[in-house]
């Protein structure tokens, strides 16, 4: 696991958040892709589902994109996209954000994680709470549901641990039923939060901290939720993680 940080400051206006949407942050994404690493680039746009990392945007308070936050859970991805940024950095290149909102990349810094054998050791815990950062949602049938059902949460993390950590180390399906049926949410303050996907699009998901318990359960499946709750800040939950949604922290 690893956590990859791009700082910005703004070449001329300011880079106002209002006029930012996710899907013009993913698109300069792969632009920097492209232009460090064509291979690279695609082959994480190719990436089938689950993509082996997740982002989020953070702002300054007066509302004013800082920067981003990738989070990978494969050192391929890790490296691409650490590269990538830091070529951009080196250069001292002027990137665009739409038609007139310029900067530059101030720093880029890279933090390594826990790996899925540390993940797999981890203690039972009956209790947790997670912070969701970024507005989250779950595709339910011809919907969305934007709330935190243990089931939905907690069944990204699972996916991204079969399809990245070692096969000894995969977790049956049947852990999900456990989940479903065995973890409650006991308290939460949470509220809808809405995102510009494009200017006609928007997307809607909950943010804020929510409280799990499990009443009953072994160690077993004790010890597997604690570690994919500590992979969920890697990543993410829910749909839309790669364009900055279900961005969420565990709260110690």
């Amino acid at each position: 696991m690893y956590t990859i940080t791009t700082t910005f400051h703004p070449h001329g206006s300011r880079l106002e958040g209002r006029h930012i949407t996710a899907q013009g942050l993913n698109g300069l994404f792969f632009n920097v892709l492209e232009q460090a690493n064509p291979a690279g680039g695609k082959w994480l746009h190719e990436h089938a589902s689950p993509k082996p990392y997740s982002v989020i945007s953070f702002y300054m308070e007066q509302g004013e994109l800082a920067g981003l936050r990738y989070a990978a859970v494969s050192e391929n991805a890790a490296a691409l996209i650490a590269q990538s940024w830091q070529k951009v950095y080196q250069t001292g290149e002027i990137l665009k954000l739409g038609r007139y909102q310029q900067f530059i990349v101030t720093d880029v810094t890279v933090e390594p994680g826990p790996g899925f054998m540390t993940l797999a050791e981890s203690r039972p815990q009956r209790e947790l709470r997670l912070r969701f950062l970024s507005p989250t949602s779950f595709k339910q049938g011809p919907g969305d549901l934007p709330l935190p059902l243990p089931g939905n949460v907690f069944r990204t993390p699972l996916v991204v641990w079969n399809s990245f950590a070692p096969a000894p180390l995969h977790i049956p399906d049947e852990w999900l039923t456990w989940c479903g049926r065995d973890l409650f949410v006991t308290a939460h303050q949470i509220q809808t939060a809405t995102i510009a996907l494009n200017r006609q699009d928007s997307f809607t998901g909950f943010v804020g901290e929510v409280t799990f318990r499990a009443y009953q359960g072994d160690d077993h499946n004790l010890c597997i939720w604690h570690a994919l709750a500590q992979l969920a800040a890697f990543s993410g939950v829910g749909r839309k993680t790669t364009m900055g949604m279900g961005a969420v922290e565990l709260v110690k």
